[in-house]
């Protein structure tokens, strides 16, 4: 298998790429770690995407305390089996396994190894490296994955990397042999070559193209402080005094001002580029709508906070509140539509329809929208999920039944996710009046988690003795 640059990736992988940075910088982590694992799930050797992936992942859980970590590892223990199961056979397949794990645990040295280990199968060279640079930065004073990082950048061409890793086994013991006769190859081999990557498809090189320029400037943007957007605003402006039909440029300022949080600026840059691409643009479209929402989410935030500071007037700030999230609900609805009208194929739009219409009381078109948005890979336990409630609402419990259970047997591991399905099967047992089953489902997140909802008091209602 070959590794991939943003050159000769697939189209549909790319968009799941593009999809993936643009969710990065406007926050949605989630929708992000879920495009990028759909853009690798086509070219599992886009080594950018799941450098990007990792560090997303990363970002998303930085706040996770070690217990959690604790508790979430043995969790995915037959997840991660599974995955080393396949590493010889499909290693693409123990790939996307251990990804799956390192969503939920991005430090996970299990899961972290066993891709590593699958790289190396599948012949994808760049992923082993960045994959042991990621587990090596965890632990530290692996021996054995330091030295099989070592061998890997001498591998790739990377011959400074590869004596400074041999140096720090040095540190480690001075009397590794094999560290040591590593550090004078990687000195003698990085003389001859002239240090750096060898090969015109190397990782080094990929760095120097457009795409990956533009892609690293939008990774560092998301961490710059308020006056660093600032003065970006301003060289941007400078750019476009100069070359002032440059799409680029204009579409930059558009998310600069977003990010600055001056709405109305952004969407004068990026309605404007819009109407002169003639409306063929998807993504820019997307954005200009989510640019739309956060422009009346932001106001209702300002209003809240004036109800903070100004009880006194409580009442009339309310109704303002109140009449902008009436909008807010509106206009969301009405994005959601005119997306699914425009991309019909597109069934994350779906998705989202789905779920406005099952907030707005329209069950027969949320059923419509997520009975498609199934077929998504990456949203269809939570399409399962959603159905499985219309059905209920709609009386239809047996069809609740079969598919909460569809959607329970897709999920290897105890989650969130899983016991909200569970706890939705067993209600809806109960309106069957099957309480047996009902009272099974519920046990089976006792298991794991006895205080979740009222799952206490529905099995002990269950094993209270009845009076003689």
């Amino acid at each position: 298998m070959a590794e991939k640059n943003s050159a000769n990736i697939n189209q549909l992988a790319n968009d799941f790429y593009q999809k993936a940075i643009q969710a990065v910088e406007r926050g949605n982590l989630d929708y992000a770690i879920e495009m990028f694992i759909q853009c690798l799930n086509i070219e599992p050797g886009y080594a950018k995407a799941r450098r990007n992936l990792r560090a997303t992942q990363m970002k998303k859980t930085e706040s996770v305390g070690g217990f959690k970590r604790m508790l979430v590892g043995t969790k995915l223990q037959p997840l991660l089996a599974k995955a080393k199961m396949s590493v010889q056979k499909n290693p693409t397949e123990a790939m996307t396994l251990a990804e799956q794990a390192l969503t939920e645990d991005p430090r996970n040295g299990q899961a972290l190894m066993t891709l590593a280990e699958a790289a190396e199968v599948a012949q994808l060279p760049e992923t082993v490296v960045q994959t042991l640079e990621t587990y090596t930065r965890l632990h530290p004073k692996d021996i054995k994955a330091l030295h099989w990082l070592a061998r890997s950048y001498i591998a790739t061409g990377q011959h400074d990397l590869a004596r400074e890793t041999y140096d720090h086994l040095l540190k480690i013991n001075p009397n590794d042999f094999e560290a040591q006769q590593g550090a004078k190859d990687a000195t003698a081999k990085g003389a001859m070559s002239g240090g750096g990557w060898e090969g015109d498809g190397s990782y080094r090189d990929a760095l120097k193209d457009k795409d990956e320029s533009v892609a690293l400037e939008q990774e560092s943007r998301m961490v710059r402080a308020e006056d660093m957007v600032a003065n970006l605003i301003k060289e941007k402006l400078e750019a476009l005094s100069k070359d002032p039909e440059n799409p680029v440029i204009q579409r930059e300022l558009g998310k600069l001002y977003a990010q600055k949080e001056n709405f109305d600026e952004a969407l004068r840059y990026l309605d404007a580029l819009f109407a002169k691409e003639g409306g063929t643009d998807p993504s820019l479209e997307r954005e200009i709508g989510d640019i739309k929402i956060k422009r009346l989410e932001s106001r209702i935030d300002a209003k809240k906070k004036q109800l903070q500071t100004n009880p006194a007037n409580a009442a009339a700030l309310q109704n303002e509140i109140t009449t902008i999230e009436a909008e807010l609900d509106k206009l969301k609805l009405f994005e959601a539509e005119r997306l699914v009208e425009r991309y019909p194929n597109d069934l994350m739009y779906r998705y989202d329809l789905g779920v406005l219409y099952m907030k707005a009381g329209n069950v027969d078109g949320a059923v419509e929208q997520l009975q498609k948005s199934r077929g998504q890979p990456q949203r269809r336990v939570a399409s399962l999920n959603l159905l499985g409630q219309c059905y209920q609402q709609m009386g239809l419990h047996d069809m609740a039944i079969e598919t909460f259970n569809e959607a329970i047997n897709e999920l290897p591991i105890m989650d969130g996710l899983k016991k909200e399905l569970l706890y939705n099967l067993g209600c809806a047992y109960e309106l069957m009046n099957d309480h047996d089953k009902a009272t099974a489902a519920f046990k089976e997140i006792a298991k794991v988690d006895f205080g979740y909802r009222d799952v206490r008091a529905k099995i002990m209602r269950k094993a209270a003795p009845k009076p003689s």
